[in-house]
């Protein structure tokens, strides 16, 4: 899974997320995403409503205002030729991008809007 985070401007706290299923190039035209959540990475998720595109985007506050703080997200991916399933890697969420960051979660790029809203790295 490709994992950015955006954080706001003057705010150490709060970003937007962008995670990219990426299954390898020659089987992504030919795949169905869900994504899901859940309490326990060994249990089941619940399907994540629409949520049926090879990237999930999510702001740090909306993962307080849907429940979903302290929760793992993850995405199954289904060749349609082959049937063959396989899931990312489950990232717990939390209000808080560094709490993500302490539970292991490694980005591949964490960035920053300035004030003009323009992403810059940090």
């Amino acid at each position: 899974m490709i994992k950015y985070a955006i954080r706001l401007h003057n705010n150490n706290v709060d970003a937007f997320l962008i995670l990219h299923a990426a299954p390898s190039a020659e089987e992504q035209p030919l795949c169905k995403f869900q994504w899901y959540i859940t309490e326990d990475k060994n249990l089941v998720g619940k399907p994540i409503e629409d949520e049926l595109y090879e990237s999930y985007t999510i702001k740090t506050q909306r993962i307080k205002e849907e429940g979903y703080e302290g929760l793992y997200l993850y995405c199954k991916f289904t060749n349609v030729k082959t049937n063959k399933e396989n899931k990312t890697e489950f990232i717990q969420l939390f209000s808080d991008v560094n709490k993500i960051i302490d539970s292991g979660t490694v980005f591949d790029d964490i960035s920053k809007f300035d004030e003009k809203g323009n992403i810059i790295t940090q």
